[in-house]
């Protein structure tokens, strides 16, 4: 869920998901599987993604409470 709300974020904003993967060093195939899902993301890797986005990182953990 967190992954595919920096996803989209990443996306409206037209940002490069290798400009992030290189950033936060992973690969960027890494990186593509992540923000579709199919790769965990660790805690290092969303607090790295926060300050290379420049956003607090409760950022993309807002009301997920009221999703689930």
């Amino acid at each position: 869920m967190v992954a595919l709300r920096i996803a989209k974020y990443v996306e409206e904003k037209g940002i490069k998901q290798k400009a992030i993967a290189a950033a936060i060093g992973i690969s960027p195939q890494a990186m593509s599987e992540t923000l579709a899902g199919r790769r965990t993301l660790s805690a290092d890797e969303y607090r790295d993604i926060c300050i290379f986005l420049e956003v607090p990182y409760s950022k993309f953990l807002e009301d997920l409470d009221a999703v689930a």
